[in-house]
């Protein structure tokens, strides 16, 4: 395996379906994540052109795809380190400067359940709220790294700038992340990703079409932003009410937003049942537009 566990993409079939995904007339940037040896910039970069920045923290592969497209912009990064307003400029780590160490992702681990996934979304989302509209619009296409591509997803789609994204994921965490309520998979993830953003499943990709071949298959997903919330900060306060609900999920979702908030459970009773929900369901049985009902409940 490589040094950055990176498995590179070698179906050029698939390559071309991802690059050709999003239209470049839609979007001021795009920013392609782990490049590795440019299997997707090969397709990426005759569309976007001087619109393309690259992020990759592996020197060599950086200094390798920096000599071989010496316009497109390089960052040798970790993305989980990066600042992202520095997409479509000239700063940022040089070739060869040593980069921070890669992040870990506990939500992301191997796993040879291959259970087809659905393109299946949740349901919609209620009237979006007023949102400052973004002064540039970026596109992310990555395959991503597989034990910290929750990170990379919750960061990008968290970015104010964020305009749409081309991901790869194991098949397993595609799932959690398109999964609905009431599913095995369904959970914080699910919740994050579905409440940012309209998910699709664009293709499934077997381990065949990586070098070296993973034990798994892959998925790739688009995502394309919604706006939810009003501010930043209210994203952010949703987000940490819905993990304190998800933190024991085996418990009730009373009892776990009592532990989580630190509340006694008759206070969180009576939240939860005012605003129309069984005290004792399952985190998991709520939906994306419940939870936004509930955590509007918990805020008055």
């Amino acid at each position: 395996m490589p040094k950055y566990s990176q498995v590179f993409l070698k179906d050029r079939g698939m390559c071309e379906l991802i690059a050709s995904e999003l239209r470049p007339g839609d979007f001021d940037l795009a920013l392609e994540i782990g490049p590795g040896r440019g299997a997707l910039t090969e397709f990426l970069y005759p569309l976007w052109g001087d619109k393309l920045s690259l992020v990759e923290i592996d020197p060599a592969l950086a200094a390798r795809i920096k000599e071989k497209y010496p316009s497109v912009r390089v960052h040798n990064a970790d993305f989980l380190g990066f600042d992202l307003d520095l997409i479509g400029t000239g700063t940022g780590k040089g070739i060869g400067e040593k980069s921070e160490g890669r992040r870990q992702m506990s939500d992301c681990f191997l796993t040879s359940d291959l259970r087809p996934l659905t393109s299946k979304l949740p349901l919609p989302l209620p009237p979006p709220l007023p949102f400052p509209s973004p002064a540039v619009t970026v596109a992310f296409i990555g395959n991503l790294p597989y034990e910290c591509a929750t990170a990379i997803l919750l960061k990008t789609l968290a970015f104010s700038g964020f305009g749409a994204a081309v991901f790869m994921f194991q098949r397993e965490v595609a799932a959690k992340i398109t999964a609905s309520a009431g599913d095995f998979n369904y959970g914080y993830l699910s919740v994050a990703a579905q409440v940012q953003s309209g998910v699709k499943l664009l293709s499934e990709v077997p381990a065949g079409s990586f070098s070296p071949a993973p034990e798994v298959n892959s998925s790739v997903l688009v995502f394309t932003p919604l706006r939810a919330f009003s501010a930043p900060a209210r994203r952010d306060a949703f987000l940490d009410f819905v993990k304190h609900a998800f933190s024991h999920r085996r418990k009730t979702l009373m009892n776990s937003l009592a532990l989580g908030l630190c509340r006694d459970k008759d206070s969180v009773k009576n939240v939860i049942e005012t605003a129309g929900f069984d005290s004792g369901t399952r985190p998991q049985n709520l939906s994306v537009r419940d939870y936004l009902k509930l955590a509007e409940a918990f805020e008055k």
